[in-house]
């Protein structure tokens, strides 16, 4: 069974590697080696672990449970033995306590809940809101600082240039007053903007930490009816085996041995739960060790040290048939070195326009090369939306045809041109498209 991918090239659709940060760059890596499965697994694996150290908490809670359950068995049968009114009275002021101290607990619950109640009320509603504006707020903080760089540098255009560089006539000084003044108007306006979305984001924060403090209260207050529950249970248990060990000693039909074997049974529970907890502590360091390596440094980063020379190879290669002899090389951290015929470094953003559109265009091809290495893939379309419109000169539209001529015949491919001309003669079919009456149609 074959399998077919669709490859699209284009200019305007999409934002090249080399201008992705660091850390997208790796989740485009990672994506085209497959193996962000990994990061899912180490996801899975510490929603595991989690739940593996919350029944960890649990067994240690019934072993302490068990140790008191113990202990008073113990002091239970001292007791039957004894048949002492001073341990009875003693016991009863222990159910005393107990009991005073569940009712104050189950108070401290209540009012708890009734603060919790108050502070949740509309809680999440207000949260989603002020997040909501927050993202717009920084959307359109985001849009103004953009209008401002393009103002900024019209307007060095104007102050650096008395002449146009690209045809050479002078520049009119009216013109150039009236453009710099333009774009100092409206810089103007869109600084008392950001000004204003300035004093709206840190109104925005400021309810933004009160709500989230909110959060933390009810947190806190969870937490605090849980540790309260946890502690009720135990003060019951504890009255409830009080309880029973007054009614044998004042029905003088308490039986030792019963309570021996009582023990006995409480003694063989507790060695279960140390060998639960032994079992769960060597899962958990098990897992440990699993999630050091899943991640990004673990099993990840071996894979991509594989392929990183592939990668470097295929790109070179590219680069040369599209006469731009540097030496290309992406490093652990997916950041470039890029040599020229001098052995100089230079960075991506050293170059021109049409110099990083050869350096994508390469890209392209080596992670086209790549999928089709790694996942055995048969590429057998490839559409160029606009690739040729760009910044490629002469030159730079022939070697990439040398490129796509070298894709053999098993490859069908599409280019998507506003310049037709430069591409006259050099594919075997074309389909021309006009405007007619605001209607496209095959002329």
């Amino acid at each position: 069974k074959s399998f077919h991918q669709i490859v699209v090239l284009g200019s305007s659709s999409f934002i090249p590697f080399m201008q992705l940060p660091s850390h997208h760059r790796r989740d485009v890596i990672e994506d085209l080696l497959d193996i962000n499965v990994f990061s899912k697994m180490n996801q899975l694996l510490k929603e595991k672990q989690s739940l593996l150290k919350d029944n960890l908490k649990d067994v240690n809670y019934d072993l302490e449970l068990a140790k008191d359950k113990m202990s008073l068995q113990e002091k239970y049968i001292k007791e039957v033995k004894a048949l002492s009114d001073d341990q009875i009275e003693d016991k009863e002021t222990q159910i005393f306590l107990s009991e005073d101290s569940i009712n104050e607990l189950q108070h401290e619950n209540s009012v708890a809940s009734d603060k919790i109640e108050k502070l949740t009320l509309g809680l999440e509603e207000n949260l989603k809101t002020q997040n909501d504006k927050k993202q717009s707020l920084l959307h359109y903080k985001a849009e103004f600082s953009t209008k401002i760089q393009a103002l900024v540098k019209e307007s060095r255009f104007y102050e650096d240039n008395s002449t146009c560089p690209t045809c050479s006539q002078e520049i009119d000084t009216d013109l150039k007053e009236s453009k710099l003044s333009e774009a100092k108007d409206k810089a103007s306006e869109l600084n008392k903007a950001l000004e204003g979305i300035a004093k709206e984001s840190a109104t925005v924060e400021d309810k933004l930490v009160k709500l989230n403090e909110a959060s933390g209260s009810i947190r806190e207050l969870t937490a605090s009816i849980s540790g309260n529950n946890k502690e009720i249970t135990r003060l019951q248990t504890l009255v409830k085996s009080l309880n029973d060990a007054i009614t044998k000693i004042r029905g003088n039909d308490g039986d030792v041995a019963v309570a021996e074997a009582e023990l006995l049974k409480l003694k063989t529970e507790r060695e279960g739960l140390f060998e639960k907890r032994l079992e769960i502590n060597e899962n958990v360091n098990y897992n440990a060790v699993i999630l050091e390596m899943l991640k990004d440094t673990g099993i990840k980063t071996k894979i991509i040290k594989q392929y990183l020379p592939v990668i470097n190879q295929l790109t070179n290669q590219y680069l040369q048939t599209l006469d731009f002899f540097v030496h290309f090389n992406l490093d652990e951290s997916f950041t470039e070195t890029i040599r020229s015929r001098h052995r100089d470094n230079f960075s991506y953003d050293s170059f021109s326009e049409g110099e990083k559109q050869r350096i994508d265009l390469a890209l392209l091809f080596t992670w086209r090369q790549i999928a089709k290495m790694k996942n055995s893939v048969a590429t057998n379309l490839l559409i160029l939306d606009e690739t040729f419109d760009s910044s490629l000169d002469h030159d730079g539209v022939g070697n990439l045809m040398k490129i796509l001529y070298s894709l053999g015949e098993g490859t069908n491919v599409f280019v998507i041109s506003h310049k037709g001309e430069i591409l006259d003669d050099k594919f075997e079919s074309k389909m021309e498209f006009i405007k007619d009456k605001n209607f496209s149609r095959v002329k």
